[in-house]
């Protein structure tokens, strides 16, 4: 394995836009092209790729695109099929050796914004530190109920677990959240909270003294957001 991560955005037509404007932000806050990090874009089987975009990204991070054929739709079927088919580009692609042997996968949706600058250094070394006590599958915010890991996590990049989940699993059952449903099969095979990671589930819009609380309590990433408020406000931060 190499030691970088692949940045996995999912998104679907409904939050495109938002999407859009997150891989910008992320390709903003690099001063020059990542040594620790490449770039899926996995659009729904009904939504597109924007090819400016995919430009735009390129100067900052390798960049892959693809479109899921799988045809779920709503919550949490439409999140579960393009997760899973984003598993499953990986396991083939890395199967073929079309792609690098990642140490871990951040899946991400359109929802979700980093804090500090350097969050692609800080969850790659989180990544590391929490693999020197034991080997895990996965890492991100534990959060109830279950416990669970929330979907917005690293997941590992060993090729006996890309081929478990993309293959010999390959979903849940209609209705339930595949963070949610996989939780006992993840923490049997080992799973870690990272503290600078935090999910606040469905969340309209932050403000500025939310904000400037995350910063001093020095979170790396928070995932449920629904508008670009937590983009913005970086944006008028780091002045990208």
């Amino acid at each position: 394995m190499i030691n970088r991560i692949l940045i996995a955005l999912q998104y679907w037509e409904g939050d495109r836009a938002q999407a859009l404007a997150l891989s910008h932000f992320l390709t903003d806050l690099e001063p020059s092209k990542s040594q620790l990090a490449d770039f899926l874009f996995v659009a729904r089987f009904d939504s597109t790729h924007d090819d400016a975009t995919t430009h735009y990204v390129a100067r900052k991070f390798n960049v892959y695109t693809f479109k899921s054929r799988r045809r779920e739709t709503g919550w949490p079927n439409g999140c579960n099929g393009l997760w899973f088919s984003t598993m499953e580009w990986v396991q083939s692609m890395g199967a073929a050796k079309k792609i690098p042997a990642y140490k871990a996968i951040f899946t991400c949706e359109a929802d979700g914004c980093p804090i500090q600058r350097n969050w692609i250094e800080r969850l790659s070394s989180e990544w590391d530190k929490v693999n020197q006590k034991r080997p895990v599958v996965m890492a991100g915010a534990l959060v109830n109920p279950g416990p669970h890991i929330n979907g917005n996590a690293l997941m590992s990049g060993d090729p006996d677990f890309l081929l478990w989940i993309a293959r010999r699993c390959g979903g849940v059952r209609p209705g339930c959240g595949w963070d949610y449903c996989l939780a006992p099969e993840f923490r049997r095979k080992g799973w870690a909270d990272i503290p600078g990671m935090k999910s606040i589930y469905n969340t309209p819009t932050f403000s500025p003294d939310q904000y400037k609380k995350m910063i001093d309590n020095d979170w790396i990433w928070v995932h449920g957001v629904k508008d670009c408020s937590l983009i913005s406000m970086g944006r008028e931060r780091f002045k990208v």
